[in-house]
């Protein structure tokens, strides 16, 4: 026993955890700073101190037997997802995507769905020799994948219903697919979006505006131009080394929506600059990186897979998050992992990478 502890101590990735925790403190204080709500960073300090707990939960049992459950945390997944389009789920900000737990309080599954999906996909294709991989095993995976994506969508969640996608295209990558029909994704991809443009320039729904406010301004309304313009306000008044914490305006002052979470990365920008800014992408990318070495160095292929789809994850919610407070892609409403306030996200992705830590901590192991 003494042995065992002696050597998950020496191989725990401390340099991931220093990592994680300095962007989640990072967060906290920029929550602190823009305080739209009293309470929300204490909470939030709650929050880490769970999802640090999770993580480490994660560790301790060999990632290939919680893989061989995966099936039943996915079922968990997915029967969470179907409730909230029941009465017990709960609209915000014109998405239903929480489910109301009564004294537990809310939750939103799609942040679990998302780690447990990459799982059974990854034990799913994991076991899979053939190269590259055949129609069936491409079909099969994608029939597990499409419910609870499709439950995601069933909640107008258009942000999470992405991030499905961006997993599963790395995980099949990853896995093996014909490069040919790699190709003619592409292609589809790029045919389907030259097609609707006209529709989208022409279009009146909410959504839809959200695009033409970052794309085509001129063309959207004004009400839907208002959070990409406070936003870049936001970034631009930040300068070199920002205006300094509880010294923002666009987010203190309630400019700019939800500071706490989608567009905490614009508080970030106001109150710390360009170099605030860097450091927390630096962060991001250290993170990343890290997690595509232990996927290169992971035993199988589904530990392979599992952290590979987790690292594609990550970089989708950060490029997004950053992205549309950019006015680089239209809103969203992503979280920025870590930092925005959310217990759901924060345990979640801490799930995820205390999932990848034991892929690291077992990759000698026979």
């Amino acid at each position: 026993m003494i042995a065992l502890e002696r050597k998950y101590f020496a191989d725990f990735d401390w340099g991931m955890l220093v990592l994680s925790i300095a962007i989640a403190v990072f967060g906290i204080i920029e929550i602190s700073s823009a305080q739209p709500f009293p309470g929300l960073w204490q909470k939030q300090v709650i929050n880490l101190g769970v999802g640090l707990a999770v993580m480490f939960a994660a560790t301790l049992i060999d990632y290939r037997k919680i893989a061989a459950a995966s099936v039943y945390l996915y079922a968990v997944g997915v029967i969470m997802l179907v409730l909230v389009l029941t009465p017990l789920g709960r609209a915000v900000n014109g998405n239903q995507n929480w489910l109301e737990l009564g004294p537990l309080g809310g939750v939103q599954p799609s942040e679990f769905a998302k780690v447990f999906t990459i799982l059974i996909l990854a034990q799913y294709l994991g076991g899979k020799r053939e190269r590259p991989l055949g129609f069936r095993s491409v079909a099969t995976a994608g029939a597990i994948w499409i419910v609870p994506a499709v439950l995601v969508f069933l909640g107008h969640d258009t942000g999470s219903t992405l991030s499905f996608i961006s997993f599963l295209a790395a995980i099949l990558f990853l896995a093996g697919v014909r490069w040919s029909w790699i190709v003619a994704a592409g292609l589809a991809i790029i045919l389907v979006g030259v097609l609707a443009i006209p529709h989208v320039k022409a279009g009146t729904g909410y959504k839809l505006q959200r695009i033409k406010a970052v794309y085509w301004p001129d063309l959207a309304e004004k009400q839907y131009r208002y959070q990409n313009e406070q936003a870049e306000i936001a970034v631009g008044s930040g300068g070199l080394f920002g205006k300094g914490f509880h010294s923002g305006t666009q987010g203190s002052l309630g400019f700019v929506p939800e500071v706490q979470t989608d567009f905490i990365f614009a508080v970030t920008c106001e109150e710390t600059g360009f170099v605030g800014a860097l450091f927390a992408l630096t962060i991001y990318l250290l993170v990343i990186s890290k997690l595509i070495q232990i996927a290169r160095q992971a035993r199988d292929r589904t530990g392979m897979l599992f952290v590979g789809g987790f690292a594609a994850l990550l970089l989708y919610h950060v490029t997004v998050s950053v992205g549309m407070v950019l006015r680089l892609l239209p809103i969203m409403g992503i979280p920025l992992p870590f930092m925005s306030y959310g217990g759901s996200s924060l345990m979640a992705t801490f799930l995820g990478l205390g999932l990848a830590l034991n892929v690291r901590l077992r990759r000698f192991v026979n």
